[in-house]
């Protein structure tokens, strides 16, 4: 693996994924996104650092958080993340359950922010996802169909309950 030094895709080989949201954008803090976490040995940290910041998770193995934007600057749709199967064919990436292995490619491009009299005042190596490889499928399953989220219009909540009682 070589160091990111100048814009190109990389591949990052033999990866576990987690919490992959390639099927439609989420917007964690207001900008569309899929993202996707990689996780990997503690050996591979340096590797790791080139893509974004490396977290400790459990079982002392190592992660990076990866994603792009649904949107390009010009507000049209952002071409989405490419999955595919061993065999190079469409998945679909719903099917995605966390412990899954496979191929990540992202692209990498340096950048460096300068301040009004030309000094840089920020420099770094910025990735965004590009596609997706899953080679070992663990398939993603509801644990149940009565599965009650945040989300879902008309929910009832009693709220005569107690916080102790809710937790």
């Amino acid at each position: 693996m070589t160091q990111a030094n100048n814009s190109s895709n990389v591949i990052i080989k033999d990866v576990a994924l987690f919490w992959a949201k390639l099927d439609k954008p989420v917007s964690p803090f207001g900008v569309d996104q899929y993202e996707l976490q990689i996780q990997g040995d503690k050996k591979r940290e340096k590797e790791f650092s080139q893509f974004g910041k490396v977290k400790v998770v459990e079982g002392g193995k190592i992660s990076v958080n990866l994603k792009k934007k649904a949107f390009k600057k010009d507000g049209t749709d952002a071409a989405k993340v490419r999955v595919v199967d061993s065999g190079k064919k469409e998945l679909d990436p719903t099917l995605i359950g966390n412990g899954s292995i496979g191929n990540v490619m992202v692209y990498c491009s340096p950048y460096e922010i300068k301040l009004p009299n030309g000094k840089v005042s920020k420099s770094g190596i910025s990735t965004m996802l590009i596609a997706v490889q899953v080679t070992d499928l663990v398939r993603y399953e509801r644990k149940s169909e009565n599965f009650v989220d945040f989300d879902v219009e008309g929910a009832s909540v009693d709220t005569d309950q107690s916080e102790e009682a809710m937790f």
